[in-house]
């Protein structure tokens, strides 16, 4: 057998070596994370963060990679993303504990036409958003805006539209947590 010399008085085998690197890797000594690129969008805008995050260079904005339906597998109305949001701040979701509801101009910044992230599911609506995003959402995503005491507002992804909906409507909703990603310098975010 052939003997490897680390060290004037020691030698270890091929086979001690072969073995030790196969435990090292095994026990997450390299795990795929410490050696991940981050994804792109094809146009350079968004940033996969590989923690179930996207950012925006255009905005400056952190967005969840799921909407709320992704994530949670529910239909939630313009109540229950309020506890959705809490929820992920609660357990620091991509160890951010800043999460919020996003403005229905927000939600738009996200809108483009000439992109198709997929349909939503059970529909043929088709969500105009980049590809980077999950896909098969939601099409209509709920805004923390409200519009009187019964009514809300959030964007339907096939048009760019505003809809003012009941808050008690869980019709294929659900929102897209946001917050600010205060971690980098986003030069476009300021014209």
């Amino acid at each position: 057998m052939e003997k490897l010399k680390l060290h004037p008085f020691k030698t270890l085998s091929s086979t001690s070596v072969l073995l030790a690197f196969t435990l090292f890797v095994l026990l997450g000594g390299l795990s795929s994370s410490a050696f991940a690129i981050p994804m792109e969008s094809s146009d350079k805008r968004y940033l996969d963060n590989d923690d179930g995050t996207i950012t925006d260079s255009k905005t400056g904005l952190m967005w969840m990679k799921k909407d709320s339906y992704l994530h949670s597998g529910h239909w939630l109305n313009w109540h229950e993303i309020h506890e959705f949001i809490r929820q992920l701040n609660d357990e620091r979701f991509a160890q951010y504990s800043d999460w919020q509801l996003p403005t229905t101009e927000e939600l738009k910044s996200l809108y483009e036409p000439q992109k198709t992230n997929s349909s939503q599911l059970g529909s043929e609506m088709k969500i105009h958003m980049d590809p980077i995003f999950e896909k098969n959402g939601s099409g209509s995503l709920w805004s923390g805006e409200e519009n009187g005491r019964y009514n809300a507002f959030g964007v339907v992804f096939n048009t760019s539209s505003v809809f003012n909906s009941n808050k008690k409507s869980r019709s294929r909703k659900a929102t897209r947590a946001v917050r600010t990603n205060t971690n980098s310098h986003h030069p476009e975010a300021e014209k």
